[in-house]
């Protein structure tokens, strides 16, 4: 009984598996999800809440001395990251550069720190990247956004810099002093923050989703551009681990292993609300909920590839 509970457990804080879940529940039941889509913010809000109510500042001091190398993969991350993926992009694939410039410049994903120690990657060099990385994003995505795709398309900068401080930089310091005032009710209760985050993250991607169910049927019948996209999203990924491997060639396998990590497995549902808000067009939206498959499917084979070379 015990080892059926653990494997429908794993089966529901599966990424992949809440993501197809809300994803069809999002195409095929719109009427009832569309209601939830003023709340989408409130969702992510809630899901930034309880994934900083893990991080732990002190963490900063333990890793200053990695100063030059957090510093240059920051940059890179937040910087030259989005600029080298949307023109590459355009030139390979224009409908997509928008999509994949959103998914680029995010920071890296909250549950980085895991992942980086699941396959064999330094935790607190990740839990560092991870923290800077989200607290900077309020400053940079508008900004990296506006000058390399605001020739292109009509960007909200402010709009952009005042959603991403209420759902990063509120609920970092709502965390902080709750972590500070009530440290035994969060031990109580963090068993339960990822199976909350897990049903957050479904309401909003079937709340994005049922936005465009019409033209996902349609695209399904067409066997078009959805295929187009899923392609797309895997040669991303796939780019995005090779320039995150060796941003650091000079160092040991489990730093350069944790920067991959960190440059790869970005934090998609910051992306999915931004295009959601900003940029709801069918090629920009679907392809940033859609990047959860590849997101959810590529860290094992990974691992594996990088535990090889032990």
């Amino acid at each position: 009984m015990n080892n059926i509970r653990q494997i429908i457990s794993s089966i529901f804080h599966s990424y992949l598996f809440v993501a197809l879940a809300a994803i069809l529940l999002g195409v095929f039941l719109p009427n009832i999800f569309k209601q939830l889509s003023p709340y989408t913010t409130v969702f992510l809000g809630i899901i930034f809440f309880l994934s900083s109510l893990k991080i732990d500042v002190s963490n900063l001091k333990r890793e200053v001395k990695d100063w030059k190398v957090i510093s240059w993969v920051c940059i890179f991350i937040l910087f030259i990251t989005p600029g080298i993926i949307y023109f590459l992009t355009l030139k390979l694939y224009a409908p997509l550069a928008l999509a994949f410039l959103l998914l680029s410049v995010m920071p890296a994903g909250m549950t980085s720190p895991l992942l980086s120690e699941f396959i064999g990657g330094r935790q607190s060099l990740a839990l560092v990247l991870t923290m800077l990385t989200s607290l900077l994003a309020p400053l940079t995505v508008p900004f990296v956004i506006k000058l390399l795709a605001g020739h292109s398309v009509t960007v909200d900068l402010w709009g952009m810099v005042k959603l991403l401080s209420l759902v990063i930089y509120l609920p970092f310091i709502l965390a902080q002093v709750v972590k500070f005032t009530n440290k035994k009710i969060i031990e109580k209760t963090s068993p339960y923050f990822k199976t909350s985050s897990m049903i957050l993250l479904g309401f909003l991607i079937a709340s994005v989703v049922a936005k465009q169910s019409q033209f996902i049927i349609e695209g399904i019948n067409r066997g078009g551009d959805l295929i187009y996209y899923l392609i797309g999203l895997l040669v991303l990924f796939f780019i995005l681990h090779i320039l995150g491997y060796f941003l650091v060639f000079w160092r040991g396998r489990e730093d350069k292993t944790t920067i991959a990590i960190c440059v790869t497995y970005m934090n998609f549902t910051l992306a999915i609300e931004l295009a959601n808000k900003f940029f709801p067009e069918a090629n920009v939206l679907l392809p940033v909920v859609f990047s959860v498959l590849p997101w959810a499917l590529l860290l094992t084979p990974f691992g594996m590839l990088v535990n090889k070379k032990k």
